[in-house]
């Protein structure tokens, strides 16, 4: 691809980027009472890159295939460190499709608004991917609004919870030709004493724009489970090995 890239398109993010990349996490303010009583619950499933191996006991939502949900689709970092994730706009919402996990996300253009609330009489349920807005803010910034996000999910790798009620906000920032930056903050004032930005991350367009699939599947994730953390004497809660 031409180096130096060309300039960015306005008002355009169509296609498919690879990434996170160069990814910063935080820094995460001081939590509440309960949010820190909650994210001490919470025991992700290790890395390949960790010295102990994925047998150590966890609660990490992805160990049973449960989805990512969002913010944390954004990192890709269970099973690989660079995932691809489609935009495709449509003519009242901008369509946002993962290559792990295979799922997609639905963000409004049509000046649709947020619900004020979730999981209440007369509103609707929360969901794993919320529900998102989104509006051009110049010629090369599009900025994404979400609430409504089902608490079981959690919002990075390392178990930092959120409620339902948290406001999230992406900006994508499309750089140049084939550089496109993100940052998301959240808003969660039961769980955090004050917003804060989780990530600031890179993706790079995707050369021969394919995708492959990178699936979750609940009866490897048990077949795994059963013939090595059960026997091995330490996967119910033992001593790993040295």
């Amino acid at each position: 691809m031409p180096n130096p890239p060309g300039p960015a398109l306005k008002h355009d993010l169509t296609g498919i980027w690879v990434g996170p990349l160069k990814v910063e996490m935080g820094p995460f303010p001081a939590m509440t009472p309960a949010g820190e009583a909650k994210f001490k619950l919470n025991k992700p499933i290790a890395r390949a890159s960790d010295r102990v191996a994925q047998l150590v006991p966890n609660n990490d939502p992805f160990a049973i295939c449960d989805p990512l949900g969002f913010p944390r689709d954004l990192l890709n970092h269970t099973l690989s460190s660079r995932g691809g994730i489609w935009f495709q706009p449509t003519s009242n919402r901008m369509l946002i499709l993962f290559e792990q996990q295979r799922v997609w996300r639905e963000v409004f253009t049509d000046g649709s608004p947020l619900p004020e609330k979730v999981d209440a009489p007369g509103a609707p349920d929360s969901r794993f991917y919320g529900y998102s807005v989104g509006h051009w803010e110049g010629d090369n910034v599009f900025v994404i609004d979400t609430t409504g996000v089902d608490p079981r999910s959690w919002i990075d790798e390392m178990g930092h919870p959120h409620t339902s009620a948290a406001k999230l906000q992406e900006r994508w920032t499309r750089l140049d030709q084939y550089n496109l930056e993100a940052t998301v903050t959240v808003d969660d004032p039961k769980y955090y004493t004050q917003p804060f930005q989780l990530m600031k991350t890179d993706y790079y367009w995707m050369k021969n724009q394919d995708v492959q699939e990178e699936l979750c599947i609940a009866s490897d994730a048990i077949e795994y489970r059963d013939k090595l953390a059960n026997p091995s004497g330490w996967g119910a809660g033992g001593t790993p090995p040295k």
